[in-house]
C-alpha cells in the first residue's frame, strides 16, 4: 500500500459550526441576518458568541456585558440571551446529518464533531466534505467549516484555516504536502494547537516555541521530558502520526456539575435550598442518563466576586458508603451540606452541585442485592429511570419530587436573567436598530 493511500485511510474530518449560537438565533429570526449579533451567557453576564461583524468591532469572548452595552447599542447590535434548548435541538439535527455520510462520528462538543473520512468509496474527501457542508446548510440553515487531515490535531488546525481563508470555501484538506511544509505550519501559533493549555503555552513561549512549526522541530524526547507525555502525543499528531483515535463509544463523564448565577441575590436559607435541590435533581438525571452512580457529592455557595467588602464562598463534600443515583439520596445529602455552610447576612449570587467518583450503574445495583435493607433500590432505580424517560419525551419536568412543586423555575427569585431570550428583544438596549455604525476596532478572528 502506498503512503498516500495509508494517509487517505486515516483521514479525519472536523466539522465546526461557525458562530454557532449566533447562527441558531439567526435561523429562528431572519431579521438578524442583516444585523450584528451577540449572545450572552447565563444570567446575561458576558459575551459567549459573536457574529463576524461584532468580532470586527473588537468585542472579545468573555467580555462582560455591562462594560460594553453602550458600545453595542451605539452600533445597533442585537442582543440575545442563551437559549440552550434551541442550540441543543439544532446541534442534534446537524450531528444526524453528518452521521449519514460516515461510519464513525465523535461528537466533541455542541458545535463540533470529528468523523471518519477514511472510507473506501470516498475518492475525493475534499469534494465529499463540500457536499456535507452544503447539505447541512440546505437542511439545517447552519454554516459549518470542515478541516480534513490524518489526525485530530491537524484537522483542528485545518478547520481554523478553513474559517479564516475565504478562498477555501469553508473546507480545507491539510494533506502531507501542507503539514510537512514548515513555512505553512509557522502561521499557526501554539495557542491554536488543540490540546495545548495555557500553562503549557507559557512554558513553550519561554522556550522560544511560538508556532506549530517550532513545536514540530523540537526533539521528541526533549518535549516529553519538558512538557509531559500528552505534549509528545501532540507532537506526533502534528507530524501526521495518529495518537488519538475517534472516540465513538460514548464514554461516561468523569464528573457532573450543575451551577448557576442568580438573577437576584438570595439572602435566606429557604431561598437557597430551592435552587440547590433543583440543581441536584438535574445532576441526578444526567447521572442516570450516563448509566452511572456517584461516590462523592459536593455543594458550594458564594456571594458576588465583585463584592469585595462582603465576599463569602464555601463548600462541602460527602463520600457515600455505597454509590447512589436516586434523587432522594442526593437531595438529602445536599440539604445537610447546605446547613453546614450557609451563613445568614450575605447576599448570595451562586450555588452549585458536583457529582464525581462514578461507577457503572449495574455495579451499584448488583451490590444492593447483597444488602437486605436496600432490597428496594433496584425497583426505585427503575421508577426513577421511567420518570426520566417521560420527562425527556415531553421535554419538561412534568414529574418531579414534591419538594420542587412550587412556582415554575422561570418565576423564581433565583432564576437567571434572560432579558433578551429568543422571541422578544428588549429595545431599550438597542436604540439604534437601523443605523449600524461600525467603529474602527481591530480585527478579531477568534472563534
Amino acid at each position: 500500500m502506498k503512503t498516500s493511500d495509508l494517509i487517505h485511510e486515516r483521514s479525519i474530518a472536523l466539522a465546526d459550526c461557525n458562530n454557532f449560537f449566533v447562527s441558531c438565533e439567526r435561523r429562528v429570526d431572519n431579521d438578524l441576518d442583516s444585523r450584528p449579533v451577540v449572545v450572552l451567557s447565563s444570567n446575561d453576564g458576558c459575551v459567549i458568541s459573536r457574529s463576524n461583524e461584532v468580532k470586527k468591532m473588537g468585542v472579545k469572548m468573555g467580555d462582560p456585558y455591562f462594560k460594553i452595552r453602550n458600545m453595542l447599542a451605539f452600533n445597533g447590535v442585537a442582543i440575545r440571551s442563551t437559549n440552550m434548548s434551541l442550540y441543543q435541538e439544532i446541534s442534534a439535527e446537524i450531528m444526524s446529518r453528518i452521521k449519514l455520510y460516515t461510519d464513525a462520528v465523535e461528537i466533541y462538543s455542541i458545535d463540533e464533531s470529528f468523523f471518519n473520512m477514511g472510507i473506501s468509496n470516498v475518492k475525493d474527501p475534499l469534494s465529499y466534505c463540500r457536499m456535507i457542508k452544503k447539505d447541512i446548510w440546505d437542511k439545517c440553515r447552519i454554516t459549518v467549516s470542515i478541516g480534513i487531515a490524518p489526525t485530530k490535531t491537524l484537522s483542528k488546525l485545518a478547520t481554523e484555516y478553513a474559517k479564516k481563508n475565504d478562498e477555501t470555501g469553508g473546507v480545507f484538506w491539510m494533506d502531507r504536502a501542507r503539514y510537512m511544509d514548515m513555512g505553512f505550519m509557522s502561521q499557526f501559533e501554539c495557542a491554536d494547537i488543540w490540546g495545548i493549555g495555557r500553562k503549557i503555552r507559557t512554558k513553550l513561549d519561554k522556550s522560544g516555541i511560538k508556532t506549530a512549526a517550532d513545536f514540530i522541530k523540537k526533539d521528541e524526547m526533549w518535549v516529553k521530558k519538558t512538557f509531559g507525555i500528552m505534549s509528545l502525543y501532540t507532537s506526533w499528531e502534528l507530524k501526521g502520526h495518529q495518537a488519538y483515535a475517534l472516540d465513538t463509544g460514548g464514554r461516561p463523564p468523569k464528573s457532573i456539575m450543575v451551577s448557576r448565577s442568580f438573577g437576584n441575590p438570595i439572602t435566606t436559607y429557604e431561598e437557597m435550598l430551592d435552587p440547590l435541590l433543583c440543581f441536584t435533581v438535574s445532576a441526578a438525571k444526567q447521572l442516570r442518563k450516563a448509566r452511572q452512580t456517584t461516590g462523592k457529592m459536593s455543594v458550594f455557595i458564594s456571594t458576588s466576586r465583585f463584592d469585595a467588602e462582603k465576599f463569602y464562598a464555601n463548600g462541602r463534600e460527602t463520600t457515600f458508603i455505597r454509590p447512589v443515583s436516586l434523587d432522594a439520596d442526593l437531595m438529602s445529602s445536599a440539604e445537610k451540606m447546605l446547613k453546614e455552610i450557609f451563613i445568614p447576612g450575605y447576599k448570595y449570587k451562586k450555588c452549585g452541585v458536583i457529582l464525581s467518583n462514578f461507577s457503572d450503574i449495574s455495579a451499584g445495583r448488583q451490590a444492593a442485592l447483597f444488602e437486605e435493607e436496600n432490597g428496594g433500590d433496584e425497583k426505585k432505580l427503575r421508577v426513577a429511570s421511567a420518570v426520566d424517560s417521560i420527562n425527556r419525551e415531553f421535554k419538561q419536568g412534568i414529574i418531579k419530587p414534591a419538594a420542587l412543586f412550587e412556582a415554575p423555575e422561570h418565576e423564581k427569585k433565583w432564576a437567571p436573567r434572560s432579558e433578551f431570550k429568543s422571541g422578544g428583544e428588549s429595545k431599550k438596549d438597542s436604540p439604534l436598530p437601523d443605523g449600524l455604525r461600525f467603529q474602527n476596532h481591530s480585527e478579531d478572528f477568534a472563534s
